[in-house]
């Protein structure tokens, strides 16, 4: 059977990558001359790399990297340190970093928030903390409940 996709990001490719594995014909159509979607990147003619940069993709997805193994690129993977920077607009050219340890989530983003000192004041770190704590407690329970 033939079956149309539309758009080739990672649902759709995901999708046409199965569908073939079952025997159809995936036919993809693409608006942009750029496969991947909102996690594409392409080099420019001057060798200047872009990324669309809308999505963000953790190694805790593991249908995803499921699906690189099926693929065999896991090897492919080019693994970015987990940090958060933003600039400070009261201090143009100024940046505020949350660097986020080789820890499970959501302690890694407790850690990041604890050792962030420009953003945050320790009033602040201690409510998002508290905020974090029915994550903690719950898991993936309180996660599906939001």
């Amino acid at each position: 059977m033939r079956v149309a996709i539309a758009g080739a990001g990672l649902a759709g490719l995901s999708c046409a990558k199965y569908l073939a594995d079952a025997g159809h014909t995936p036919i993809v159509v693409e608006a942009r001359d750029v496969l991947g979607g909102k996690v594409a990147a392409w080099k420019d003619e001057d060798g200047d790399w872009y990324e669309t940069g809308l999505h963000i993709f953790f190694g805790a997805y593991p249908n995803m990297l499921q699906l690189f193994k099926e693929l065999n690129i896991e090897d492919r993977l080019q693994w970015k340190s987990h940090s958060m920077i933003f600039n400070q607009p009261e201090e143009p050219g100024t940046y505020s970093r949350f660097d986020f340890p080789d820890l499970p989530a959501p302690v890694n983003g407790v850690a990041a928030i604890l050792g962030n000192n420009d953003m945050l004041t320790w009033p602040e770190k201690i409510s998002f903390g508290l905020g974090l704590v029915p994550a903690m407690l719950r898991g993936q329970g309180y996660v599906e409940e939001c």
